[in-house]
């Protein structure tokens, strides 16, 4: 049986799942800073200016919009792949067809996959937000 391996994942889901991969490590990347940030602020018992504390959670908002989107790209790219493979050959054979259904089915999985996490990383850091921005720092 043949290894599964991160970079083997990522050949097979097609050139969409490299930009889904940026999204993803951008995600992770605001998802740490916002969790450090609300987590200092919160120890100092401070009140954070509410405009510039949502700025970077309206990065996770655009990555849960684009990265669904992209996913379908990979999709269509690879259900293209998999009629033109189909159109190409004497004969169908169904690892023919089943190979760019495989490129499409990983790039959709993928963007989804990204999608929940971060929206439930905005709607969570979004909470925390608004604990922090609300509170009283004279209490």
């Amino acid at each position: 049986m043949e290894q599964t391996t991160f970079l083997s994942l990522m050949y097979a889901g097609g050139a969409v799942m490299w930009p889904l991969f940026g999204l993803l490590a951008l995600a992770v990347v605001v998802i740490v800073e916002r969790v450090i940030t609300f987590a200092l602020v919160s120890g100092k018992r401070a009140v954070l200016d509410r405009t510039k504390a949502e700025r970077p959670l309206s990065i996770l908002d655009l990555i849960t919009t684009l990265s669904p989107v992209l996913g379908f790209l990979g999709t269509v790219t690879g259900m293209i792949n998999a009629f033109k493979a189909v159109s190409n050959a004497a004969t169908v054979q169904l690892q023919v067809v089943a190979s760019g259904l495989y490129e499409a089915l990983y790039t959709t999985a993928f963007g989804l996959i990204i999608a929940v996490i971060t929206t439930l990383a905005s709607h969570l850091l979004g909470l925390w937000l608004d604990s922090l921005c609300d509170e009283d720092p004279k209490k």
